[in-house]
């Protein structure tokens, strides 16, 4: 994962663990909507928030914590 900073963090780019091809960038903004944060712990391992929902052909949604992919139920046939 990369995060974008210009004084602030911006962005969260990283690519799609339902292996789509596509590379996501949530908003870390907080003058935007939606927005998630990033945090890392001492061994940077991202946590995103909230959760993340593909809605391309993938589908697929999942949590980022501690660096680990977590998939939700509701998730794509992609993730499983």
């Amino acid at each position: 994962m990369t995060i974008v900073r210009d004084g602030v963090d911006k962005w969260a780019c990283f690519h799609c663990p339902g292996g789509c091809g596509e590379t996501i960038k949530l908003s870390l903004s907080k003058n935007h909507r939606p927005r998630w944060t990033a945090i890392s712990d001492w061994l940077k391992r991202p946590t995103i928030s909230p959760s993340v929902r593909q809605t391309n052909d993938c589908r697929c949604h999942f949590w980022i914590r501690q660096g680990r992919i977590e998939w939700c139920r509701d998730s794509g046939s992609h993730s499983q």
